[in-house]
């Protein structure tokens, strides 16, 4: 079997907060990145647990 025919993405990178994956991206190994999305959704609920957390 040719090695590129079956290429698996082993990264990805998922929302820290809804945890949607944001992406995927070549890796020798499983690896899991975080970060922010950027939907609207996701920070309309993100500001929402920031106000609620500083009463």
């Amino acid at each position: 079997m040719d090695k590129d025919a079956a290429r698996v993405e082993l990264g990805v990178i998922l929302c820290k907060y809804c945890h949607t994956v944001i992406g995927t991206f070549d890796a020798e190994k499983v690896t899991t990145y975080y970060s922010d999305c950027q939907e609207q959704d996701c920070y309309e609920v993100r500001l929402k647990r920031e106000a609620d957390a500083q009463c």
